[in-house]
């Protein structure tokens, strides 16, 4: 990015007053003076369209079937939220410091906190985690309360020569602030749209016995990728002069517009430049969404050339295969936590999940062996926008005596409150056929755009000597 530029702007409507507000700290977290909005044409606030800074997600935290709270002596209970705000690399390196403000409808000045530098964010950008857990919103809030409730939220970076750049990536005027209220859901969504890189691919993968899978929601002006078992349609095989001369094509329909797209799903193996039909493979085959696209409808038609009529077709019987199309980006995986465990004969849940354990004789023909995770993403999980598990790609990565192991894909269980809730099974057969091993290291991640993830707890396995192949040369450490 360019060095930064100032510019003065009249702030007026960002605030009431010039007021201050200092808030009692009990401990738990630290809030500051919070100055309002200079509101002369002499002052140095100034809007942020750059990306400099930008508030990425902000919403409630899930605790059962209900919300996080925040209770003093003096002030009662208070909704918490959570989320992240990136200021750019260009920004930190002149001496940037993030804040956030914030003033429900009936304060008369501003709340101003410190966001706490984590990782996680994406090239160019140092992420930082907001809190706002004091003067947000008295819990137990009636009907009418809940209606007329809102938040102003107000994310500003200072420079070291005092002027502040309030983030306004997302088409607010001077004027606008972030809201949070009843009728956008309490929440500040993700948006990959804004300052940042595109949400990868959904995965969309046909499996060989007529199954299927997604990972990642198809959103309008996005990218799909296609990944197709050739042995889902085995017949049309038909050669010419000892070469290949049939071709596997997916075909995708978008509504409302009648949009086509179509692609090969078929490659071949080898380097030798000369394919054939022992060497072909699936190819992945990548397709772009349509802007105003609602839904997705997919089929492949198998066919050889070289005089021969062969065809035959993979349409769901012809219905073919359909799939939702979001208009937007979900939001960022705002929470993992809540973990779960089993080492038992019983398979049973059990609350919370060993750091680290050994793997014997009696777990490996015994026991279920499987960790548990919760997954919190607001407007998705909490049921607002229907059951989409595909809409979070959740894969576990490990390691194997410090060796890289290929990412695997976690299982989906379900919702359970406000959360999705996925489980990955320790691979004891992988483990005990592979090669001689000490310690696994495994870590469950979970994102909404395949670019940015949430991590969940790095955990540690150890062999114990009765976990033991034979074929091995020997059974110690």
């Amino acid at each position: 990015m360019k060095r930064l530029a100032m510019s003065v702007v009249v702030m007026a409507a960002l605030a009431c007053g010039n007021g201050t507000a200092v808030i009692e700290d009990d401990g738990f977290d630290e809030l500051e003076v919070a100055e309002g909005p200079l509101l002369g044409a002499d002052g140095k606030d100034a809007s942020d369209r750059a990306c400099n800074v930008v508030l990425r997600s902000l919403a409630r935290i899930p605790k059962g079937p209900a919300f996080t709270t925040k209770c003093t002596a003096t002030t009662g209970c208070a909704v918490v939220w959570s989320g992240f705000l990136d200021v750019s690399a260009t920004a930190v390196s002149e001496g940037a410091k993030p804040y956030v403000m914030y003033k429900n409808q009936d304060a008369t000045s501003w709340t101003q906190v410190t966001p706490t530098k984590v990782t996680g964010a994406p090239a160019g950008y140092q992420r930082y985690k907001v809190t706002l857990q004091k003067n947000t919103m008295s819990d137990g809030m009636s009907a009418t309360g809940l209606s007329r409730a809102r938040i102003d939220v107000a994310p500003f970076i200072k420079m070291p020569n005092g002027a502040r750049l309030f983030d306004k990536q997302r088409g607010q005027t001077d004027f606008q602030n972030y809201t949070l209220s009843q009728a956008f859901g309490w929440v500040v969504a993700e948006d990959a749209s804004v300052c940042g890189a595109p949400s990868a691919p959904a995965k969309l993968d046909f499996f060989g016995g007529y199954t299927e899978s997604q990972q990642g929601a198809l959103i309008a002006g996005g990218k799909g990728v296609i990944t197709y078992a050739l042995d889902r349609l085995p017949t049309c095989r038909g050669t010419h002069n000892g070469y290949p001369a049939w071709d596997i094509t997916g075909f995708v329909r978008f509504s409302p517009g009648g949009e086509v797209v179509s692609g090969s799903v078929r490659g071949y193996s080898g380097t030798t430049g000369t394919p054939s039909n022992a060497s072909a493979i699936s190819a992945p085959w990548t397709f772009d969404v349509p802007r105003g696209a609602t839904s997705a409808e997919v089929w492949f038609k198998n066919f050889t050339g070289a005089g021969s009529m062969c065809e035959s077709w993979d349409s769901k019987n012809g219905a073919n295969y359909q799939f939702a199309v979001a208009s937007k980006p979900y939001a960022a995986v705002q929470w993992v936590g809540r973990p779960g465990s089993s080492t038992s004969r019983a398979c049973a849940r059990s609350e919370g999940a060993p750091d680290s354990f050994e793997l014997d004789s009696y777990l490996q023909q015994r026991a279920c062996v499987w960790i548990e995770a919760d997954v919190y993403v607001p407007g998705l999980t909490d049921g607002v926008g229907g059951l989409a598990s595909y809409a979070v790609f959740a894969e576990v990565q490990a390691t194997l005596d410090g060796v890289a192991m290929p990412a695997e894909r976690v299982s989906f269980l379900g919702r359970f409150g406000n959360d999705f809730r996925y489980r990955f099974e320790i691979p004891k057969s992988t483990l005990f056929y592979g090669p001689k091993w000490t310690r696994y290291e495994y870590a469950m991640r979970f994102s909404t755009d395949g670019r940015t993830w949430t991590n969940d707890v790095k955990r540690s396995v150890y062999r114990h000597e009765s976990f033991c192949n034979t074929a091995w040369a020997s059974c110690t450490r």
